[in-house]
């Protein structure tokens, strides 16, 4: 009966909270606004939340980068047509890092919009990857895409060459069928 009582003390220890435990004659722990900021602020987007002009969702942006730089690889001759869809994207991004500057899955996605910027092989395409990059560098310092995006180049990436290569591949494939 003794060792009952004992183990059924200890199983309501366990599961009393800390803070039932404490004396009533401790100090209250004091934080700074920004300690409380801090932890009350989402490092994560919620999956329902919309970003940007044309209130994309996490998944909205993850699939238009996903789907363009398919499409983009498929036909590199015509990578440019999708300049403006992707803006948009873009304008998704920059906001949800913003507004959620410590979300993991930023980094990513601002990698992968940065190549299909490059993809295109245009001065505008070139300038809005360098801003994707930029936002990867200064929001992610340490992040294993910002170590990669640092490595790389368009030039590396996307050379124009590689481009005209299978773009005229293509052209040679629909001509024989």
């Amino acid at each position: 009966m003794f060792t009952r009582s004992i183990a059924l003390g200890a199983l309501l220890l366990a599961m009393a909270p800390v803070s039932a435990l404490a004396s009533s004659t401790s100090t209250p722990v004091h934080h700074t606004a920004a300690v409380k900021h801090a932890a009350l602020a989402p490092k994560v987007a919620p999956a329902d939340e919309y970003f940007g002009r044309m209130k994309m969702s996490i998944l909205g942006i993850t699939n238009s980068i996903r789907d363009t730089g398919t499409r983009e690889g498929f036909d590199p001759t015509h990578a440019s047509q999708y300049y403006g869809g992707l803006m948009l994207t873009e304008n998704a991004l920059l906001d949800w890092a913003q507004k959620y500057p410590q979300d993991s899955w930023i980094p990513r996605r601002a990698y992968d919009l940065s190549h299909d910027f490059w993809h295109m092989h245009t001065s505008d395409g070139d300038r809005q990857a360098q801003i994707c990059r930029n936002l990867l560098i200064r929001q992610f310092p340490h992040n294993h895409w910002t170590t990669v995006a640092r490595a790389e180049t368009s030039a590396k990436v996307w050379p124009v060459a590689v481009s005209a290569a299978s773009s005229a591949s293509a052209t040679t494939q629909q001509q024989q069928h």
